[in-house]
């Protein structure tokens, strides 16, 4: 037992080490990076119709590079898991209110977490070179994933100002590289929602 927690602990801190450091220059803001037709805004949570402060700042850099023609669509996971869970509409009126045309807007409805997020967008959506944006505390794992998926991603830091808890959502980060590492390198299953593909040049399914 103890060699068995001593060796998880060293492959914890060599994995963070790891993806922490190699993913550090691979880090844009919404006016330098390379322009690409696909920004994917992952999900944060939503409750009572009201976004988060995190999400609202997701959202807020996909629209001002909407508007400076960085961006052409824009992919929004969402979790529809549960019953009268309404993430979509909040999201819709927040965006529209930004100036962000619906048709450009298409939705991914089975975001469970970053590794079938990010599958789901090459799958579905067959977008292969996206443009991600979330907070730097997350962006690090998420390119991680897009390496071992051969996506070409780039990451858009969409941090406004300072969150509240950060320490703790650094901390369980920690423990969520040890999950994308299980994704991809041992599990490496496909997600469990896949259907019919969306052709993203088409019409919004938003």
């Amino acid at each position: 037992i103890i060699i068995f927690f001593a060796f998880f602990w060293l492959f914890y801190i060599f994995l963070n080490k790891y993806i922490n450091q190699k993913y550090l220059t691979q880090i844009y803001t919404y006016l330098n990076v390379p322009q690409k037709e696909v920004w994917l805004v992952l999900w944060a949570w939503v409750k009572n119709w009201n976004l988060s402060i995190i999400f609202k700042d997701r959202l807020r850099i996909a629209s001002l590079a909407y508007k400076k023609n960085k961006i052409k669509k824009i992919i929004i996971s969402w979790d529809n898991s549960k019953k009268n869970y309404d993430e979509l509409t909040p999201a819709k009126i927040f965006l529209n209110n930004l100036w962000v045309s619906q048709n450009d807007i298409f939705l991914d409805y089975a975001w469970f977490d970053t590794y079938q997020s990010l599958y789901r967008a090459n799958y579905i959506f067959q977008a292969r070179n996206i443009n991600i944006i979330t907070q730097e505390y997350h962006l690090k794992r998420a390119l991680y994933i897009c390496d071992e998926l051969w996506l070409n991603c780039d990451w858009i830091k969409a941090d406004r100002q300072n969150y509240m808890f950060m320490n703790k959502y650094i901390f369980r980060e920690s423990f969520a590289n040890l999950k994308a590492f299980y994704n991809t390198f041992l599990w490496n299953k496909s997600p469990k929602f896949l259907w019919e593909k969306i052709d993203i040049n088409l019409k919004s399914n938003f």
